[in-house]
């Protein structure tokens, strides 16, 4: 780590009004928390900035559905998100709203800058308009066939089957997705990006990531030496959300997708005025070169991260550009894909009720779709848990101290003279720490997971061929190594397991908060004399008869 690294990290910004689920913990909100967390064990000065996205036009229809307002449906889940996310040990610096204010201020400054510089023009189109409803129908208001795949059931903007992006216009066989009536076309005059005008800029800018994942730096690639970029409709006619500041603009809004991006500025924006204390804090990380942005995100994701976040940053040309946008895969169930609608799907506040938020974020980690597509399932949930978190890792923590608490006294002996095996063993505890720092620093989450599994592995090994319990002359010298060992796996399990590591900080008697940790700590010794508290395990087994009956309970929500 260099000396003075800033570092601004993101999460993808979760729609208000719904639940997150486990795929979303595993895709984007985790691997931002390990990644932010490591960084300020690192020393660097760290950002973790999200919120929730509240101006989407779905949210628009959910309210008029459930007769109620967007603002009311939002205020009614954001606190929702939020407590899930604190339970989880998610450490933003900030999770903030795009409804807030300050939102709205940051779209406005930036949409007139690209209007002064030319990046933004009107042209009359045609809508649709349902006479029913009597009101123009903005994409996601239109339902209908796929202009290109022809698969049924698609929104009027993007196509979830094929991934194509069209003009609401061209889908085939409209109907109002409120009332289900035929619209009728009506012309308009919107405001639109000249994206056009920026192919080349970003693909340059692209061109130099190629230490990003292959199929994230290949994709995006391949999207814009083929398609390049098209001039993009950015209004929309509701009321919902940042007003549109240009000249005739009037009773229009930015489309979601154009100003929702624009909510990691104004999350960091809100973190400066109203917890570090300084409106102008923003700014250093926001136009200092030096700083390294990093954005976490799901596939679904890809195309507005990778190209037109930094499309819309180029047309400003007074912000950085993401340093490395980290492109998950998804998370599928039993073998199936997620589906929120039919209930086939973990919720994350329903894990919560009956497990440690440690246990849930290490099967998320375990199985993290780093590469590929990866699956949940219930089985696999309690053997990666009872085998590996407890049967390894939980095993070796409370063997070494529990032995330290009733052989030892409760205190760490002074070693006799080390032989190579404790010299080695010792020296194996700084290994995996440089070895889990690559990973980390690469976003390879799961190798890293696996490097603490690994060293729990080598200790245990460690403590059978020293077998203390049988060999008293020497066990002061073999619990002392095993209890810097353990220590050392404390430290850097932090961004992976952040309540297990305060656990055994507190076994220890260490008195350090996990925040207040350094990577540094990994080589440290306490020393002999130290006193330790009585340990409880880490972690309960997950029985069989609880996964009979978690998958019993996702079965019957899909019958209903």
């Amino acid at each position: 780590m260099k000396l003075g690294e800033k570092v601004l990290v993101t999460a993808a910004l979760p729609y208000s009004y719904a639940p997150r689920h486990f795929g979303h913990l595993a895709g984007a909100y985790l691997p931002a928390d390990i990644f932010a967390r490591f960084k300020r064990m690192r020393g660097a000065e760290v950002v973790y900035v999200c919120g929730t996205d509240e101006n989407a036009s779905s949210i628009v229809i959910e309210a008029m559905k459930r007769g109620t307002t967007p603002k009311e449906l939002c205020d009614m889940y954001y606190p929702v998100q939020k407590e899930v996310f604190e339970k989880l040990g998610i450490s933003f610096d900030i999770f903030s709203r795009t409804s807030k204010p300050i939102h709205y201020q940051v779209v406005r400054e930036f949409y007139l800058r690209l209007w002064e510089r030319g990046y933004i023009y009107p042209k009359t189109i045609k809508q649709w308009w349902c006479p029913n409803c009597e009101i123009f129908l903005p994409d996601r208001f239109v339902i209908g066939t796929c202009p290109k795949c022809g698969a049924p059931g698609q929104y009027g903007d993007v196509c979830e089957v094929c991934g194509s992006w069209y003009e609401s216009f061209e889908i085939i066989d409209p109907k109002c997705s409120i009332c289900g009536s035929r619209p009728e076309v009506r012309e308009k005059t919107h405001f639109f990006l000249k994206l056009s005008a920026l192919t080349e800029k970003v693909l340059e800018y692209v061109k130099d990531k190629k230490f990003w994942r292959k199929a994230t730096y290949n994709k995006t690639v391949a999207w814009l030496e083929k398609e390049g970029l098209k001039d993009k409709d950015i209004t929309r006619d509701y009321s919902w959300g940042p007003p549109a500041p240009f000249p005739g603009a009037e009773g229009q809004v930015i489309y979601n997708w154009a100003e929702n991006l624009l909510g990691y500025i104004s999350a960091t924006r809100d973190w400066a005025e109203n917890i570090a204390g300084n409106p102008e804090e923003w700014r250093r990380f926001w136009t200092d070169g030096s700083v390294k942005l990093y954005c976490f995100i799901g596939k679904d994701n890809l195309f507005f991260h990778t190209i037109l976040f930094p499309a819309l940053l180029i047309a400003h040309g007074d912000y950085i550009l993401p340093y490395n946008v980290v492109v998950n895969e998804f998370v599928n169930l039993e073998g199936e894909k997620l589906s929120t609608s039919r209930g086939w799907v973990v919720w994350l506040h329903e894990l919560l009720e009956r497990y440690d938020p440690d246990v849930i974020r290490y099967y998320a980690a375990a199985i993290a779709p780093e590469t590929r597509d990866t699956d949940f399932k219930w089985q696999d949930f309690a053997e990666k848990v009872n085998g590996e978190l407890i049967g390894t890792y939980g095993n070796f923590v409370h063997r070494v101290l529990s032995f330290t608490y009733s052989k030892m006294g409760g205190v760490i002996p002074r070693p006799g003279e080390f032989d190579r095996r404790d010299e080695e063993m010792l020296r194996r505890r700084i290994d995996y720490a440089r070895m889990l720092e690559e990973h980390i620093e690469a976003c390879e989450f799961r190798k890293g997971l696996r490097a603490l599994l690994d060293l729990a592995q080598e200790g245990n090994a460690y403590m059978n061929e020293k077998a203390p319990w049988s060999s008293p002359e020497n066990a002061g010298t073999a619990i002392y190594v095993l209890c810097q060992v353990v220590y050392s796996l404390a430290v850097i399990s932090a961004p992976y397991l952040p309540f297990t590591s305060q656990r055994i900080l507190d076994y220890m008697n260490i008195g350090k908060k996990v925040s207040e940790l350094r990577w540094s700590d990994a080589e440290a010794i306490i020393p002999p004399g130290h006193r330790i508290n009585e340990p409880k395990p880490l972690f309960r087994k997950i029985t069989s008869e609880e996964v009979e009956e978690q998958m019993r309970k996702l079965l019957e929500r899909l019958k209903k």
